[in-house]
């Protein structure tokens, strides 16, 4: 029953964004824009699991920094973000590349150009934060084959629907699973020296790497170190931000320098090590765009840490 009312929830959302699709290009930008808007706040009140649950992770991440009414005021921002974000996507689809390239300045094109020349691809390091959506899009309107790694709805309509989307906004997509598929088609992407959008912030549960994450502990997917370790790409820090004035920007910062000591289990746990302390640094500095549901404390066993510390305990894992 479950399964069944997930594919018809699925299948509901990719008609209604269909619907969304066709009646932009009636009403004017303004009119989504407030629509979104008004739709986050009523969402804000309204989920109250995402509304309890982001405050709470909040509150452990900057509580030290941030007064109560900052933090609700920080979540309800990211949850316009995230509204406003989906709005975008619409008009992208509608939009030409040109449009495209002079809507969203670009900042950092040296870091993506110096990885790429060293011939073993890129691997566009993002997460949930500011417009992730459109990433590959921005990168590919610059001219870089992209592809984005995403995770397969279980509905094949909806999967189908968003594929299609993605590949009219210049992304080719890797479907996640099966995994050995996945990493195969990663890896000739990477040999034809092209770039592959991965998202490294999903710490909620399964296994992996125990991280220091804003003071306590997440478990960290390899998968980015490891993809890294094995082809040899550049792992380059990429994110498309909003600006103050509500505008996008997308940030490509200088690639991250990789532990190679050929001891292959300890690198991985330090270029994981090293990618969970750029997400906090970039997190810390808009965290009204980030997805503050995204993250699950864990309790780190005896014995996990090596070198750095987490400030205070690890919190007992959610359930």
């Amino acid at each position: 029953m479950r399964r069944l009312l997930t594919n018809l929830a699925q299948i509901a959302t990719g008609l209604g964004l269909s619907l969304g699709l066709l009646s932009i290009k009636i009403f004017p930008r303004s009119f989504f824009l407030a629509t979104a808007r008004v739709a986050a706040d009523l969402g804000f009140v309204l989920f109250h699991s995402f509304r309890t649950r982001s405050i709470r992770n909040l509150t452990l991440a900057l509580g030290d920094q941030l007064g109560a009414a900052e933090i609700a005021a920080t979540v309800r921002r990211s949850l316009r973000n995230f509204f406003r974000d989906v709005v975008e996507l619409g008009f992208a689809l509608e939009a030409p590349v040109e449009q495209i390239r002079a809507e969203i300045p670009l900042s950092g094109r040296e870091h993506l150009q110096a990885a790429l020349s060293k011939g073993k691809g890129a691997i566009a390091l993002g997460a949930h934060l500011g417009n992730f959506f459109l990433v590959g899009t921005r990168l590919a309107a610059e001219g870089y084959p992209t592809y984005v790694l995403v995770n397969q709805p279980p509905n094949g309509y909806f999967g189908r629907l968003m594929d299609r989307w993605r590949l009219r906004l210049g992304q080719r997509t890797i479907h996640a699973r099966p995994r050995r598929q996945a990493f195969r088609n990663l890896v000739q992407a990477l040999r034809r020296n092209e770039t592959t959008v991965v998202i490294a912030d999903e710490y909620r549960s399964g296994s992996g790497v125990f991280v220091p994450f804003f003071g306590r502990t997440v478990m960290a997917r390899r998968g980015p170190a490891t993809l890294a370790l094995r082809t040899g790409a550049a792992l380059v820090p990429i994110y498309l931000i909003r600006r103050l004035d509500g505008e996008l920007m997308l940030i490509i910062e200088p690639e991250i320098e990789l532990a190679k000591s050929g001891a292959i289990k300890a690198d991985v746990r330090e270029n994981t090590l090293r990618i969970a302390e750029w997400l906090e640094k970039t997190v810390s500095t808009y965290p009204d765009q980030w997805n503050w549901m995204n993250v699950r404390w864990r309790q780190a066993p005896l014995g996990a840490w090596v070198g750095k510390q987490p400030r205070y305990e690890a919190s007992a894992p959610e359930r």
